[in-house]
């Protein structure tokens, strides 16, 4: 294998030179960082937890259920501030010079929770979790490509593919691929390699975690115990926050941001992110088999009046790359809202019906605003829609995934083709508008492996024009990470798409007394 070391990549700078040389990305410098305090008890308000929840990382379907697992274990690599992709269980990568190939070296002295030596064949059977016909995983759709997984030595794995992939280190940073050891099946105990390790398990309600005392990160896990709390009630998790029940609190809206800037004591943290939440429509089955109707929902939606219900974000385009991304199709107009429209295509498509939108705040914040807002918008274009408030409890479970039209919602992806292949890709498990076009599995797969920067950004244009004029995924914004916090709590950064320092804010604050 050709390899050339490099530090400190962005992700547009590992682009545009993967682009040109596919070699490998090793450990950059991690943030400027003021002296931690150690001690203490950190409490963390969550959303996206069920009583079927378990710590089995091919479960997780929630930010709530990737912070629990970045609390207890680790990946090979990690986001850092700058959405720099830095080393974690890998201290180094390389690839072969088609990129088909790639060489993961290990970190040394790493250990389980329970003591046992983290070696290759326990990274080896903890990436083929997600692969095969039979797994339900919510990576599967990201390890299409790969076609085997090898130890080479107790210090390394290799990876082969079956066309090249510049994202693929990206891929290993997912929430889902916690490294755990060889032959586990029962994650009951929660035994991983991370900064925590469990103590109580509450499925859907609460996570208690102790430092872990052999933890390999000397600049991290500064608390002594962490209490993740699942607080799917907004009122709750604001009245949290503002009394200091809890240090950090995720998805705060409008209203709380002012509450919370007029409180002393705490504060905001609001950063752009990829996150949205799109009007899904299944596109499988009728109505919404029908294009018109889908453009209909699409013009039906005043996408300003949305974004004024925000604090912080911008306008989306029915496709789910952000402007910050490299890969971003700026070009494709601006789809607005325009009841004439949406009430030419309603008539196209035959439908006179009603919709059953169906809602529910642990998807968004503010679904119920939106979902009203949306209502009389589309009623203005003759589209009738009948809001189904869902319950919180079995939403991701019962709702996501099955029920044809909803409100859902999504953190933004390192990379554009994790995001794309994800969501859109005809094999992926979450893929929740049913949309599957063979033609545009093909740009995908074809850009994933492109080595010229401008082929691969026409590539990704071309994907995202296709999903944003047939796709079944209306995105009318993308939100700002708004994360409320105490001011005792220390080193909170912006970092990656997710909110929450990219759901790592666990392990890298601390507290001040």
């Amino acid at each position: 294998m050709s390899m050339v070391t490099r530090t400190g990549l962005t992700r547009r700078g590992f682009v545009k030179t993967t682009g040109a040389l596919w070699v490998a990305a090793g450990m950059g410098a991690l943030p400027a960082r003021a002296q931690a305090v150690k001690g203490g008890r950190l409490v963390v308000g969550m959303t996206g937890g069920a009583v079927s929840d378990t710590l089995d990382p091919r479960t997780f379907t929630s930010s709530g259920h990737a912070c629990v697992g970045f609390t207890v274990g680790n990946c090979l690599t990690e986001i850092e501030k700058g959405s720099e992709l830095v080393g974690e269980l890998a201290e180094s990568w390389e690839s072969s010079a088609d990129a088909t190939e790639w060489r993961f070296n290990l970190r040394k002295g790493v250990t389980f929770h329970n003591g046992k030596a983290m070696t290759s064949a326990d990274v080896v059977w903890s990436l083929n979790l997600h692969r095969g016909e039979d797994s339900t995983s919510g990576a599967k759709g990201l390890t299409g490509d790969i076609t085997d997984i090898r130890t080479d030595g107790p210090d390394a794995i290799v990876v082969s593919l079956s066309r090249p992939n510049a994202d693929l280190p990206y891929l290993f940073g997912d929430f889902h691929m916690l490294i755990v050891a060889e032959g586990a099946t029962d994650f009951t105990a929660g035994v991983f390699t991370g900064p925590y390790q469990v103590v109580e398990y509450n499925p859907g309600e609460s996570v208690v975690a102790t430092r872990n005392p052999n933890y390999w990160k000397a600049d991290r896990a500064h608390v002594d115990e962490v209490e993740i709390l699942f607080v799917e009630d907004r009122a709750a998790r604001i009245n949290g926050i503002v009394t200091g029940e809890l240090h950090m609190a995720q998805q705060i809206d409008e209203q709380a941001m002012q509450l919370i800037e007029q409180t002393q004591g705490v504060h905001i943290e609001s950063h752009p992110s990829g996150g949205h939440s799109p009007i899904l429509m299944h596109c499988d089955k009728a109505p919404f088999d029908n294009p018109d109707l889908r453009l209909a929902v699409k013009y039906a939606v005043d996408r300003q009046q949305i974004l004024g219900l925000l604090q912080g974000g911008v306008l989306g385009n029915d496709h789910p790359i952000p402007p910050q991304d490299p890969f971003h199709a700026a070009d494709i107009p601006q789809r607005m809202y325009d009841p004439d429209k949406a009430a030419f295509h309603l008539k196209q498509s035959g439908f006179d019906g009603t919709l059953p939108l169906s809602i529910n705040n642990v998807a968004m914040a503010k679904s119920e605003e939106f979902a009203a807002a949306f209502q009389q918008s589309a009623g203005k274009a003759g589209l009738k829609i009948d809001i189904i408030r869902e319950p919180s409890e079995g939403f991701w479970s019962e709702v996501w995934l099955k029920k044809p039209f909803m409100i859902g919602a999504w953190g933004g992806r390192p990379t554009a083709d994790i995001m794309l292949t994800t969501a859109y890709h005809s094999a992926a498990a979450w893929n929740d508008s049913m949309w599957r076009r063979p033609e545009f599995d093909q740009i995908i797969d074809q850009a994933r492996g492109e080595t010229d920067f401008a082929k691969r950004k026409q590539l990704y244009h071309d994907a995202q024009l296709m999903i944003h004029e047939d796709g079944g995924s209306c995105v009318t914004f993308f939100r700002n990470n708004i994360d409320g916090v105490r001011d005792e709590v220390k080193g909170f950064y912006p970092a990656g798409s997710f909110n929450m320092s990219g759901l790592r804010a666990v392990e890298r604050v601390w507290l001040e007394t």
